[in-house]
């Protein structure tokens, strides 16, 4: 499955500021968004669409989008990557605001595009990994629960947790959670300064996860909610 995430921002003219889609990948060659290609942007509940023109008449695809409330679009050169951007009426008349994320799923020639839910979100697996760890409070050997549940798994991450061993665990105990510290990234046979989260095979069965499964991560300081990556959940 070929899984983007993509955030919208703002653009700023003569009518004032507007939420812009604004993306740029090498992945967009791969499935024929080249330079100087057209492709139909397209409104669609809860988001929209990005339907590569290939061989038909723009003049015809144009007529097309702007019936269903969308218009045209030229694939871009940035930085020697392809970029699709779009910003002002169309955007926002796809009920697409400023700070939204946006979960893209593309295949040759399609993009679909569908809001995530709310707050800071990234696409995982069961090897949480990165940099984006630390800025959480996730560092090395920072100690944090790990509350399993059908459809969720939810890491709690508490303040000098490593002063507080043995308090943690008693309340991990009494309230049936996993106590786990952060451990270092292996690059072979060494140890990196990245932060490493491997998450328990048995809690991965509890909330009905497999380890090869993607994950949706809602987070912010101190908290990681994981929720398996249903695209039916978003529309697709």
């Amino acid at each position: 499955m070929n899984i983007y995430l993509t955030k919208i921002t703002r653009a700023t003219n003569k009518t004032g500021v507007t939420p812009r889609i604004s993306f740029a990948a090498e992945w967009l060659r791969e499935m024929g968004f080249v330079p100087g290609a057209a492709a139909q942007f397209l409104p669609e509940s809860g988001g929209c669409s990005f339907v590569l023109c290939g061989e038909n008449s723009t003049n015809e695809m144009r007529r097309a989008a702007k019936e269903k409330g969308g218009t045209l679009v030229k694939v871009r050169l940035h930085r020697g990557v392809p970029q699709i951007i779009l910003s002002g009426f169309y955007v926002s008349n796809a009920g697409l605001t400023q700070g939204e994320t946006l979960i893209a799923l593309y295949e040759p020639g399609l993009i679909r595009m569908r809001k995530a839910p709310g707050g800071a979100v990234k696409i995982v697996t069961a090897h949480l990994v990165g940099k984006w760890l630390a800025e959480l409070g996730f560092t090395h050997e920072e100690c944090f629960t790990l509350a399993a549940e059908p459809g969720l798994i939810t890491l709690q991450l508490y303040e000098n947790g490593r002063e507080r061993t043995a308090e943690l665990v008693k309340f991990a105990r009494e309230n049936r959670l996993k106590l786990l510290q952060v451990q270092k990234m292996r690059n072979g046979a060494r140890k990196t300064n990245s932060p490493y989260i491997d998450l328990p095979l048995v809690c991965l069965n509890k909330a009905g996860f497999l380890p090869s499964d993607a994950f949706l991560a809602v987070y912010e300081y101190g908290l990681i909610q994981l929720q398996k990556l249903d695209c039916r959940r978003y529309g697709f």
